[in-house]
């Protein structure tokens, strides 16, 4: 089989099978930096997996979506599970799991490069989800926002949002969105895919919060949690001015319009076309002479045409932007993802209100249980209690 083509590709109608493509990820992986060790582990590893896909009748790159990765994600944490309860030899430890997952992941978003998929699924938050908890020790290593790198960020937005009101007036749309964007990440200890949509997850929730679920003056955001239920998230006053700004300037026909619709073209014109087509009963030429003759936004507005939310994959293109424009100093690959996650959001004020008070970062991360939320921060509490070691013995040591 031959590599792909240098330009790489934008379709996947001519995309290898999955056998294939393994067989040129590895190659490429050859004449890279990686060592002979991880192309074996690689080779095993992603050999299963296409013998667990095969067994569904799954054999190409075209079957593979957020789903497919969920029900994977889904079978590693049974295999962690069964290891925990130690009911079958079958088991793996967690770390074990997030190796495969991971390795997957690098296989996917080698196949997303070179245009066999659409996008690595398995970074989708259907897919995460579903994976078992991290060990402590992988958790402690995994990006958070720092206090610095979340005044940096909304400084930034922030700015540019208060230059362009300035200027635009109710036209700042965009920057005043993007400031919301952030600020709610920032200060609700959300899940990305409890705001954001979900292109394989059609369950009511995991479409894109709506203005509906926005409470300004109970400081909560209705979200559906990770426990299928819903769940009132806190939205801290931190988050409140940019929140409210952005939605006069938005100014949502309808309760139900998405806080962060999005802004892909394509997208907005198909909604339009169908609810033309199947609510007003236009036929297919005065269709397009509405769409020809008004912006995409008025004709959306006018009809009451709910666009759809922007997707988890278009947040994390907004935050690279951002992070790119504000010229913050975040590693990049491999060493880092070289912006700010959305998940890391979430990490990072959980962080910073677990160093201050356990059950406040509980209820802000919307835990069952408070050794849940210490799980999540162990490496916290081992730095903590080691320096109250130290400093007890070195008391100890002044009263001899």
């Amino acid at each position: 089989m031959s590599d792909p083509n240098p330009q790489g590709s934008t379709t996947t109608s001519d995309s290898p099978s999955l056998h294939e493509g393994l067989t040129q990820f590895l190659k490429a992986k050859a004449k890279g930096d990686d060592s002979g060790n991880y192309r074996r582990n690689a080779d095993r590893v992603i050999t299963n997996w296409t013998d667990w896909l095969d067994q569904r009748d799954i054999d190409s790159f075209e079957q593979l979506d957020e789903t497919v990765l969920a029900h994977y994600a889904e079978h590693l944490r049974r295999r962690v599970a069964a290891n925990e309860a130690e009911t079958t030899d079958s088991g793996i430890a967690r770390s074990t799991a997030w190796t495969y997952y991971n390795i997957i992941s690098a296989f996917l978003g080698w196949a997303s490069k070179w245009g066999y998929l659409q996008e690595n699924y398995a970074r989708a938050g259907l897919a995460q989800e579903s994976m078992p908890e991290r060990s402590a020790s992988q958790q402690s290593q995994q990006q958070f926002w720092t206090p610095d790198q979340r005044t940096q960020i909304l400084n930034y937005v922030n700015k540019r949002a208060h230059d362009a009101i300035d200027e635009k007036g109710l036209d700042a749309n965009t920057e005043a969105r993007d400031r919301a964007l952030v600020a709610v990440l920032a200060f609700t200890g959300v899940r990305a895919s409890e705001i954001f949509r979900s292109e394989h997850d059609n369950r009511t929730g995991r479409q894109g919060i709506r203005w509906r679920d926005v409470d300004l003056n109970e400081q909560t955001i209705s979200v559906l949690g990770k426990n299928q239920q819903r769940q009132s998230a806190w939205l801290l006053e931190q988050a409140i001015p940019a929140v409210e700004r952005y939605r006069t300037i938005s100014d949502p026909p309808t309760d139900d319009w998405p806080v962060f619709p999005t802004r892909h073209a394509p997208s907005l014109h198909e909604c339009a076309r169908t609810h033309l087509r199947e609510v007003e009963d236009k036929n297919e030429e005065a269709i397009e002479a509405v769409l020809d003759e008004n912006p995409i936004e008025e004709v959306l507005r006018e009809y009451r045409v709910v666009p759809p939310a922007i997707t988890t994959t278009g947040a994390r293109s907004v935050m690279k932007r951002l992070c790119e424009a504000a010229d913050l100093d975040i590693p990049t690959p491999p060493d880092g993802p070289g912006y700010l996650q959305l998940h890391g959001a979430r990490r990072g004020i959980g962080d910073t209100f677990y160093r201050m008070d356990r059950g406040t970062a509980q209820d802000l991360m919307r835990h069952q249980s408070l050794e849940t939320t210490k799980d999540h921060y162990s490496h916290i509490d081992a730095t903590e209690g080691a320096k109250r070691a130290g400093e007890m013995l070195d008391q100890a040591t002044d009263d001899i």
